[in-house]
């Protein structure tokens, strides 16, 4: 019987097995978990075989799903490869754009390339750093800013919203009656001054024992079992347990990823650059399950 994947199936699978992590890989697909699930059963029953296996801490590869990772590359390699060949523009000039630290290495690596395979004639410069410092370049120093913001703030153009979440390390304990050991990021920070005015909201005692400019280092930190600290969910190290009021812990606001332009008239590469990212962005407005 002619069996057809669904090159869509073979991305999800691909990213997965990079990943090592369904919820990762939804957050880089633009995808909700449940919906990467599904599309890994379906390819499962078109293959014949299972592909990949659960642990509580990371996905890993089957025998059989080692085996069908090197064509799953592939073939998504050449179809896409093949559709920026055929809607290739030509578009030209620079544009700078400024991100979040963990949206620049987990959610838009692959965006980015994909623009600039269909956008050869552009010229990429991408910095990071924190929200409110990019905010305050834009037109300086940046044509667009991809930010975190409250949700409901009612600037930029607001392509996704995103889970706040308390995280500590899988499996670590903590005291409600004890100072709560904090790892947050270096001042000005949205996050930072969220948990300490909802501890402080809330009556329970904290202590800032590491603080970083690194999102990164701030998670590894937490990851490691010695500090408490505030995340994305949809960008969080697998690594890290989600909490929330059931743990007797003080809810957080919600954020949302918001696309900024330098006010003018923008070049035509800026638009180009604007318009994709809000329509691969804007796929799927969804708040991150973790597995």
């Amino acid at each position: 019987m002619l069996r057809n994947i669904d090159v869509d199936l073979l991305r999800s699978f691909v990213t997965i097995a990079e990943l090592r992590s369904f919820t990762r890989a939804a957050a880089a697909l633009f995808r909700s978990q449940s919906t990467v699930s599904t599309q890994i059963r379906r390819l499962e029953e078109l293959a014949g075989q299972t592909l990949l296996q659960r642990s509580p801490h990371e996905v890993l590869l089957t025998r059989a799903g080692e085996q069908f990772l090197g064509y799953a590359r592939r073939i998504v390699a050449l179809h896409d490869e093949a559709l920026d060949v055929i809607n290739a523009q030509s578009v030209s000039g620079r544009v700078r754009l400024a991100v979040m630290d963990d949206y620049a290495t987990i959610v838009l690596p692959e965006t980015l390339a994909r623009f600039a395979r269909s956008h050869p004639e552009v010229e990429l410069e991408v910095t990071t750093g924190f929200t409110r410092d990019l905010l305050n370049s834009l037109g300086e120093e940046f044509d667009l800013v991809l930010a975190t913001q409250k949700a409901g703030d009612g600037r930029g153009r607001v392509l996704r919203r995103e889970h706040t979440a308390w995280a500590c390390a899988d499996r670590a304990s903590f005291s409600l009656e004890e100072p709560l050991q904090l790892a947050v990021l270096k001042a000005p920070n949205m996050f930072r001054e969220w948990a300490l005015e909802a501890l402080d909201e809330a009556g329970l005692r904290w202590r800032i024992l590491f603080s970083s400019s690194s999102i990164g280092a701030v998670e590894a930190m937490a990851a490691s079992g010695a500090a408490l600290t505030v995340v994305k969910a949809g960008t969080a190290r697998p690594e890290l347990q989600l909490l929330g009021p059931e743990h007797g812990l003080p809810e957080l606001p919600g954020s949302e990823i918001a696309l900024h332009q330098a006010p003018g008239r923008a070049a035509a590469a800026v638009l180009a650059l604007s318009d994709f990212l809000a329509e691969a962005l804007s796929d799927e407005t969804r708040t991150p399950e973790r597995l």
